[in-house]
């Protein structure tokens, strides 16, 4: 009976109950739901945007300084050298805004490093420079060259630096012109004649003519250097000067 009596109790009754497990309380939020207060919130997206801007105001000045047309080229001395325009030359343009920009953001865009060479790429990149070579050797055998050409530097980071080299160049009457052309004069065993050639970028009126990308009256000759090394008319050993277009 003892037994049975034991078995119709209900749970529990004659035995002390366990204590429920305590539950940590969860973090109360704020209203939205949202783990940060607005002011905070705020703060942030405020940041955010005004590095944003600063991004974007960063190439937007630097491509309009001077804000030439496209295919418009920089005047060149008897050297080749680039010549500054007058700021009351008509194919200059002085936007407001992104100067503005500009001169807000200078000290925060040179501590972030964001003001370097964008107009290299977009959005009006300037022609690309290119070396043509040819070394004539004492045999009579004459050995061609260009750089950067992506059918002889390989891997892709070659040509690359090649095309630096070429891209750098920009004073081909100096000595940096004339060291090329000693150094492509020595590593061939012969006379150096180089070329320093601009291949310009299309305008929309070519563009919408259908012109060819490497249409031959893209190309335009800025100077030729010959090397003081190897050159059989230059026995007194004076320097070359570099003109547009030929050699003195």
């Amino acid at each position: 009976m003892s037994k049975k009596r034991h078995e119709n109790q209900p749970p529990g009754s004659g035995e002390p109950s366990k204590p429920d497990k305590i539950r940590p309380a969860k973090p109360k939020r704020p209203a939205s739901g949202l783990p940060w207060n607005p002011a905070l919130r705020g703060f942030l997206s405020l940041l955010i945007a005004l590095h944003l801007l600063a991004v974007f105001a960063a190439p937007w000045n630097l491509s309009t300084n001077p804000a030439l047309p496209p295919g418009f080229m920089m005047p060149v001395d008897a050297n080749g050298r680039p010549q500054p325009v007058s700021r009351d030359h008509p194919a200059l343009q002085q936007p407001v805004v992104p100067r503005a920009l500009g001169r807000f953001f200078n000290h925060y865009l040179n501590l972030a490093y964001l003001n370097h060479g964008y107009q290299f790429f977009a959005p009006d990149p300037a022609g690309t420079h290119i070396i043509d070579f040819q070394v004539t050797k004492p045999d009579g055998t004459v050995v061609k060259g260009r750089f950067p050409d992506l059918k002889e530097q390989w891997p892709r980071l070659l040509y690359h630096r090649h095309m630096m080299l070429a891209e750098q160049t920009e004073l081909m009457g100096s000595d940096s012109g004339q060291q090329y052309a000693d150094h492509l004069a020595r590593l061939h065993g012969g006379h150096c004649r180089m070329e320093w050639t601009v291949h310009l970028m299309l305008s929309p009126e070519e563009v919408k003519a259908g012109t060819a990308l490497d249409d031959p009256k893209t190309y335009r000759v800025l100077a030729t250097v010959e090397s003081q090394v190897g050159n059989p008319n230059n026995a007194a050993g004076e320097m070359p000067i570099a003109i547009p277009g030929g050699t003195q």
